[in-house]
């Protein structure tokens, strides 16, 4: 059994980031509304970053990435204000010169049209807005329109009817200023709407957002709007980059690793004719942590360890009769020298963990065949991470630990799955469901399968 860090097979991810290594986006929009705040929350990076940046300031040819997210690319474009058609004629020459490019990678994936939520009749688009959108549908660009700062609509709708109706309990005011600015921006859309009819485009996505607490669906809706659009327009698969970049829609991420792992469950990955399990595995692993796109420095959940601590979880689902009465002595020195070499002195102790040698034989010579046990293993290893990296992708989410991952936040989600009743239904599941049948599920039977037990384990 070789490292796990050195499985050759090169991953279904891996194909697409050479391919499209980061999303390429370009905001367009006028100072002050709100593009900044937007890329930092959707992308999950710093507001230093990016005003270090300064992106109102720069060309619209200059890319700008962050330290912290490596998975997309930034253009910025000031807002077209009526009289003046040199920014719009800077953005049209770029949309163009980037939709001659010959590499999906070098051309723009999407774009962002921000305009701050219309408010008191103001209009949605000026003049070069709907010269934009015209160009960008010729050339086949997929654009979102974002109606920014929707918060400050909600609360002009608040302070009307505490005007017009004092005394008001606190939540029937928030009810009714709730509904009223619902209204006020399906006008501003039903108006969009007009305006692209006009100019003989579909109907496009656009929403209302705000990056404050208490609005987080709303920016779940743009990125699920986004990735929407771009793998309609878009051939190939520029929306899983997109599903990478973005830190900001959990089930999409899901999605994604479903999407792109179901090829290897079900055995149609090109290439993987000769692959031993441990190779799949070590792929399948590696690829799902890059999809989730943690902030991980030191490269934790990709390691040996993480890896092998997985690997205990699934044990319980191999037969542990032994096959072979004489064990290999040069199999157990070569994995014990695997799972103990770690250059990470706080690493946990993978070696203790009571992995059995005929558990690791077996992982270690089977070859990757579409039979029962194997396909049980691998649905129960993705189900068993995926929902490992939910639990950790939720502590993640309290302040006081800044979004880095290290051993400590790490142990905390992987135990509280592996002692979870969740994980022993799942893997009781696996085996009655291959151990009764004694055969592999159909393609259909198996992906209905598999969601119905993923949905099970993240308590869907």
């Amino acid at each position: 059994m070789g490292s796990w860090d050195e499985a050759s097979t090169e991953s279904t991810i891996d194909g697409i980031l050479k391919n499209i290594p980061r999303f390429r986006i370009l905001c367009v929009g006028g100072s002050g509304v709100g593009k900044s705040s937007l890329i930092n929350r959707v992308f999950g990076i710093t507001e230093a970053k990016v005003s270090t940046y300064a992106p109102g300031e720069a060309s619209i040819d200059q890319e700008f990435v962050s330290d912290e997210n490596k998975y997309f690319v930034l253009h910025d474009s000031k807002g077209f204000e009526p009289g003046n058609n040199i920014n719009f004629e800077l953005a049209a020459k770029f949309l163009q010169e980037r939709n001659d490019k010959k590499l999906l990678k070098d051309r723009l994936h999407a774009i962002w049209l921000c305009t701050e939520t219309p408010r008191a009749g103001r209009r949605v688009l000026e003049g070069g807005e709907k010269k934009l959108l015209a160009l960008a549908y010729k050339l086949g660009t997929p654009v979102v329109v974002v109606f920014t700062k929707y918060d400050l609509l909600e609360w002009c709708k608040r302070l009307e009817e505490e005007e017009e109706e004092e005394g008001l309990d606190e939540e029937t005011l928030r009810t009714k200023s709730e509904m009223n600015a619902r209204v006020a921006l399906k006008a501003s859309v039903d108006s969009l709407n007009r305006s692209t009819a006009v100019l003989n485009i579909p109907t496009l996505p656009c929403t209302g957002i705000s990056v404050f607490q208490g609005y987080e669906g709303t920016i779940a809706t743009l990125v699920d709007m986004t990735r929407n659009i771009v793998e309609e327009r878009l051939k190939g698969d520029a929306w899983v980059t997109w599903a990478i970049a973005q830190r900001a829609n959990l089930p999409m991420k899901i999605e994604a690793c479903v999407d792109v792992y179901y090829r290897a469950l079900t055995g149609i990955t090109p290439g993987t004719g000769n692959m031993l399990l441990w190779e799949c595995l070590a792929q399948v692993h590696r690829d799902i942590v890059t999809c989730w796109n943690f902030r991980d420095k030191s490269k934790i959940l990709g390691g040996t360890e993480f890896m092998l601590l997985m690997l205990y979880l699934v044990q319980d689902l191999k037969d542990q009769s032994p096959t072979n009465p004489t064990p290999s002595l040069d199999k157990i020195r070569q994995f014990v020298q695997l799972i103990t070499t770690s250059t990470i002195s706080i690493a946990p102790p993978a070696a203790n963990l009571g992995l059995t040698y005929f558990f690791v034989k077996w992982v270690s010579d089977a070859v990757l065949q579409h039979t029962p046990e194997v396909e049980a293993l691998l649905m129960a290893y993705i189900i068993d991470l995926i929902s490992v990296l939910k639990a950790l992708f939720d502590l993640m989410l309290k302040p006081d630990l800044a979004g880095t991952i290290n051993w400590e936040v790490l142990k905390g989600a992987f135990e509280d799955y592996e002692r979870s009743n969740r994980r022993k239904d799942i893997h009781d599941s696996c085996r009655s469901l291959y151990g009764t049948r004694g055969q592999i599920l159909s393609r259909e039977n198996f992906r209905q399968m598999f969601k119905r037990l993923l949905d099970q384990s993240l308590g869907r």
